[in-house]
């Protein structure tokens, strides 16, 4: 649901194309609908996928990082937030890992605190 919400809130407005300083006219509504209707479709399923990413990193590691320690606290989230923020940058290298890793570490952190 996440996923949709943001796919139709990213690809609300349409680009204006324009060429050699002129708008180019608007095409036909049916194919305006169509091409926002897919567009936002791509956008649904990306989104839905980096959810259910982070979803299921976050949550299998707490489940072993609490089976591990074998308490239930606030490191926990904060650990698991720092596994699925290295998770999700791993593909631009380790500083963007090791920031991710901080970023959501951190967040858990202060999600707890307060």
């Amino acid at each position: 649901v996440m996923g949709v919400f943001m796919g139709a809130l990213t690809d609300m407005t349409p680009p204006v194309t324009i060429i050699d300083g002129k708008e180019v006219p608007q095409a036909p509504l049916k194919e305006q609908m169509r091409t926002t209707l897919r567009a936002t479709a791509e956008k649904s399923l990306y989104w839905c996928r980096q959810f259910a990413f982070i979803t299921g990193v976050f949550g299998g590691s707490e489940c072993l990082v609490e089976k591990y320690r074998g308490k239930h606290d606030v490191w926990n989230a904060v650990v698991s937030g720092c596994v699925t923020g290295a998770a999700m940058q791993a593909k631009q290298g380790p500083q963007a890992s090791a920031i991710g890793c901080g970023g959501v570490g951190g967040v858990f952190f202060l999600f707890y605190l307060f």
